[in-house]
């Protein structure tokens, strides 16, 4: 995995160097801290391709940039939305967000303090702010939305109770928030949170008009959505496209890396969803997107020897996973040997390789190795060895029956999935599973659900017949942030309920510094990795390509999008 993370790096400091971020002499000091040679970066530079501003290197106004994207749309609602996409920012703004190499810096909130006791923060938010539709958004705007995050009710009408949701997770410890002096928001926590900023640093987090929304109901983020981003909402047409149109009374960025600090270079943004991954490098090769995300892994090849183009990966901020039903003490699913078994008869690596041909890693534990906490210790969990799957499965008792099937007191070892039909690769490595359990004996039923259906009452959230195990994909960019909403995800209790996890998701969400907050990311990671809160598959690498045309486009391995604002067109 180190080497991953090490082929992760060369790939980000190549695209630093096309992207005129680095020059050449950073790009050759930024090798040798990689451990590289200066023939070997000098290799690379020879086949790096063009700097994309050698042909053009003043930015051109005008023209639209259109983006395939590998999914199709939700409401771009920053409150309440069923995953964020790459128009929310275009639309919202961060009140502060990581940068390429991982600091977390300014965007809304020029600066912040926090108290000497670690209870007190105090953002200062930018001045003259205001929403798309002319309304200030000013210190109250972000308090608002702030409480509307941790699902206070200041999102909903008068009288009414905030639906349930997960945001409320991320901001367990903040107990009260306030305007202050100056356009401040002084948020009071009942414990330090020094990860408060990876929770802001989310597309959960982005500003939006709270006033705009109760009066838009059900169909704000798709008929209307008001930001104070560089662009407003043209069209909202899932399942066709996406566009997003320049505002001309934009105020300006203070996002120390972005070049322009005022309103965007193109007209609009065109966000064209291309759901079959075998037509996205034919459409990007074609010039109907100037951008892709997530083209085909076997056209990578031909994708990366264009020099028209430039190609872009890196592990995701994602994982696949399975999450069997601990509750289910018929199948032993509350048996941690049982688990185990189940884990190690999945091999990983032949996924890797067979369905996302090597563009992948295998993810013994919950995290993807290139996050700047991860555990390594994970490694020595979780790998393929059916061998010790059959004995662990003998050893609790389960011996084959006349099928092959395992069987312990007349119940067979047979249960069924469900597997989410938006997950590009979910049904392909199922699949795969499926077979592999097999020849430890374990029967894997696959059954598919859309997304409506998957997380209705009759999905994994069925109080009456709950579901023996279920697949998904999470991506978020904020790891562990989403291991704490998976820890309970349907419940606590189909997962386990581990007292020792809930108390490193404690420790996490009560870190005063980034030691401890590095300390507790480590034991929820080997905790997790043990005892199979949920059993973790793979991470597919995230593949952005492009048009040598475009500037300004910079995805980064540590937001799930990049920022629309520097992105022009040359002609």
């Amino acid at each position: 995995m180190t080497e991953h993370v090490d082929r992760t790096e060369v790939s980000q400091l190549v695209a630093d160097y096309q992207r005129a971020r680095v020059s050449r002499r950073g790009f050759i000091k930024g090798a040798a801290a990689l451990g590289m040679s200066a023939s070997v970066a000098a290799g690379l530079l020879a086949t790096a391709g063009p700097r994309l501003v050698a042909a053009q290197d003043t930015p051109v106004q005008g023209g639209q940039f259109i983006e395939g994207y590998d999914r199709d749309f939700s409401p771009m609602d920053t409150v309440r939305s069923t995953w964020a996409d790459p128009g929310y920012n275009c639309l919202y703004e961060y009140t502060m967000l990581r940068d390429p190499k991982g600091a977390i810096v300014p965007a809304l909130a020029e600066s912040w303090t926090i108290s000497a006791d670690n209870l007190t923060w105090t953002l200062k938010i930018k001045d003259g702010l205001k929403f798309h539709s002319g309304a200030p958004c000013t210190n109250k705007e972000v308090v608002d939305n702030f409480n509307a995050f941790r699902n206070t009710g200041a999102d909903v009408p008068e009288g009414q109770k905030p639906d349930p949701g997960q945001n409320f997770v991320f901001w367990p410890s903040v107990t009260d928030v306030q305007p202050g002096d100056g356009n401040t928001v002084v948020v009071s926590l009942s414990k330090p949170f020094a990860a408060f900023p990876e929770t802001l640093a989310t597309e959960y987090s982005m500003i939006e008009n709270l006033e705009a929304r109760k009066a838009a109901g059900d169909q704000y983020g798709s008929a209307t959505a008001d930001g104070t981003g560089p662009f407003t909402l043209g069209e909202f047409s899932p399942g066709n496209q996406v566009v997003m149109n320049k505002w001309a009374d934009y105020a300006g960025s203070n996002v120390p890396y972005l070049q322009n600090k005022g309103p965007a270079y193109v007209d609009s943004v065109k966000f064209v969803p291309i759901l079959a991954v075998e037509n996205r490098a034919n459409e990007l090769e074609a010039g109907d997107v100037h951008a892709v995300k997530n083209p085909a892994p076997q056209d990578l090849d031909r994708l990366t020897g264009n020099s028209d183009l430039v190609v872009q990966e890196w592990a995701n901020p994602a994982n696949l996973f399975i999450a069997l039903n601990h509750t289910k003490t018929n199948l032993g699913f509350d048996q941690l040997d049982v688990r185990q078994a189940i884990s190690h008869a999945i091999d990983r690596q032949a996924i890797s390789d067979a369905v996302y041909f090597g563009h992948a890693i295998a993810t013994p534990g919950p995290i993807a190795s290139n996050w700047k906490w991860y555990e390594p210790g994970v490694e020595q969990f979780n790998q393929f060895d059916p061998d010790k799957a059959k004995a662990l499965l003998a050893g609790q008792g389960w011996t084959p029956g006349s099928d092959g099937i395992v069987e312990k007191n007349g119940q067979r070892l047979s249960f069924t999935l469900l597997n989410w039909s938006a997950q590009t690769y979910g049904a392909q490595v199922n699949e795969a599973i499926t077979d592999m359990l097999k020849d430890v004996g374990v029967e894997m039923k696959l059954q598919t659900l859309d997304t409506a259906q998957l997380f209705s009452s009759d999905g994994i959230f069925n109080t009456d017949t709950p579901a023996d195990a279920f697949s998904y994909e999470w991506l978020w960019s904020s790891p562990m942030d989403v291991l704490v909403i998976f820890a309970v995800t349907p419940s606590a209790e189909f997962n386990g309920a581990d007292p020792d996890l809930k108390a490193a998701f404690d420790a996490w969400q009560g870190a005063a510094t980034d030691d401890e907050l590095k300390a507790a990311a480590s034991k929820a990671q080997l905790l997790w990795a043990e005892r199979l809160t949920m059993i973790l598959i793979v991470t597919g690498n995230v593949i952005w390509a492009n048009s040598k045309k475009v500037h300004g486009w910079m995805p980064t391995q540590t937001m799930l999008y990049p920022l629309y604002n520097d992105v022009w067109i040359e002609q």
